[in-house]
């Protein structure tokens, strides 16, 4: 009988103890290897720095809440600014030399639980004639870019119209919310609670567009124009409200939804929305998504945009590995301690297991002893036996942990539109194997010594 075979025998005759050994190595090594790639794919996931813009401009306040709601849709709007300052940003000369491309965004609205984004065809990459936009060869992109180098496609149909009521959706929303090309939709106000009665808006979008799958939280939104947002009656009512409080002037007495007579805009023949002139007037953005024209420029423009009253610019990567340094890394990495120290306790269990199992066979030592086998035979024998433990139960580990990394992407993907790459492999879980493999050599290497001690006559005579 080989030493394989002598191993295997003494592993089947321990099969409980055994099971459990490697169990308990097992779990411990996978919640260190899910940690591990939790910790590296939240890292990219949340403290990424390859936006495809630099700046992101809303309402003074937190600017952690502006970038979770604008990049991750997640989180509420933490307010609004006026649509003047986008306007600024366009015209005036101290902004317009640092910006690029700017697109504005509004939210605030649902469908069947998907966010609805009010926006313009500069988002998509289009422009206000529904061209793409395009650059001249060796030129700086003129394109809107959710990622460097990565613009918007379409896997149907086309960009909207910005003034019609016309509507484009993510990747996602068609097997999510059931809303495809050609479809009809009214949106919702805000995002009623489980059991809580919808308000639904009275205008209808038509779905004119489905974006290609990006993999970030763009595939579960709804898009529609930044002047059909304005149409609706609750956004109206309350921008000219606040237009009012801003001028110190009394607020408007409300208007009543079911009087038609109310709506602030009107249709032309062509379809094409005309908003009412007070409403032009006290139009508001939720925020400002800025791509700089360089690295200085960025800074340039957070600077004088700060010195705004009401507006706050920040760098949303700048602001994600904040959010990470402080609130993910720690907690992860005192996981990954306890993940450690759970690996430790079961190669002290493998440590006591054969232990255990050498001081019940030492007549057994003892008759391989006089068949023939070396001392240095049965030490390898016992700490290969410990080692081999180490290994199954890291490979077990191993595919548990990246078992369970899958589920918390899928929890990830639904809750901020992006997953991660649970299947990558790194260093530190490579480490980790051969770290659970080294332990339990170790762990071996005591019961392993006992063998090695053991006296042949004295055992031999008590068997």
């Amino acid at each position: 009988m080989n030493l394989f075979q002598l191993i295997l025998k003494q592993i089947r005759q321990r099969s409980l103890s055994t099971a459990l050994t490697i169990f308990s190595i097992a779990l411990g090594v996978g919640l260190a290897i899910a940690i591990l790639v939790l910790q590296r794919e939240s890292g990219n996931l949340f403290g990424q720095t390859d936006y495809g813009y630099e700046v992101l401009a809303g309402v003074k306040g937190s600017g952690l809440q502006l970038t979770v709601n604008t990049v991750y849709r997640i989180d509420r709007s933490p307010g609004n600014i006026k649509y003047g300052v986008y306007e600024k940003l366009m015209k005036d000369r101290i902004y317009r030399q640092d910006v690029r491309v700017a697109v504005p965004q509004c939210v605030g609205d649902s469908y069947k639980g998907r966010p609805i984004v009010g926006t313009t065809p500069q988002f998509f990459g289009y422009d206000d004639a529904g061209q793409r936009v395009e650059s001249k060869e060796g030129e700086p992109t003129k394109r809107f870019e959710y990622r460097p180098g990565r613009s918007f496609e379409f896997a149907e149909g086309k960009p909207f119209r910005e003034d019609h009521f016309e509507a484009v959706v993510g990747s996602d929303v068609p097997k999510m919310a059931d809303l495809k090309l050609g479809d009809e939709f009214h949106a919702t106000h805000g995002f009623p609670q489980p059991g809580q009665s919808p308000d639904v808006h009275e205008e209808t979008w038509k779905v004119v567009g489905v974006l290609a799958p990006t993999h970030t939280a763009a595939d579960k939104c709804v898009y529609i124009g930044l002047t059909s947002f304005y149409t609706i009656f609750e956004h109206a009512e309350a921008e000219l409200a606040r237009e009012a409080t801003r001028d110190g002037k009394a607020q408007p007495a409300p208007a009543h939804e079911e009087d038609h007579d109310a709506k602030h805009y009107a249709l032309a023949t062509d379809g094409s929305i005309k908003l009412d002139k007070e409403v032009l007037d006290a139009r508001e953005v939720s925020a400002i998504l800025i791509k700089a024209r360089g690295g200085l420029n960025a800074m340039n423009l957070i600077y004088n945009l700060n010195l705004q009253q009401d507006v706050m610019a920040v760098n949303p990567a700048g602001v994600m590995r904040e959010f990470f340094g402080n609130f993910i890394a720690g907690p992860s990495m005192l996981l990954l301690v306890i993940a450690i120290l759970v690996i430790v306790v079961a190669s002290i269990g493998v440590l006591t297991t054969i232990y255990n199992a050498v001081s019940a066979r030492t007549h057994e030592i003892a008759v391989l002893r006089a068949l023939g086998a070396t001392r240095n035979r049965i030490l390898v024998m016992v700490t290969a036996e410990a080692t081999l433990l180490g290994i199954v139960g890291g490979a077990i580990g191993f595919l548990l942990g990246h078992a369970l990394a899958a589920g918390g992407s899928v929890v990830i993907e639904q809750k901020f539109g992006e997953g991660i790459n649970w299947v990558g492999v790194s260093w530190p879980e490579l480490a980790c194997l051969v770290g659970a493999a080294v332990l339990a050599f170790f762990a071996g290497l005591v019961p392993a010594l006992k063998a090695y001690s053991t006296p042949v006559a004295t055992n031999l005579s008590g068997g």
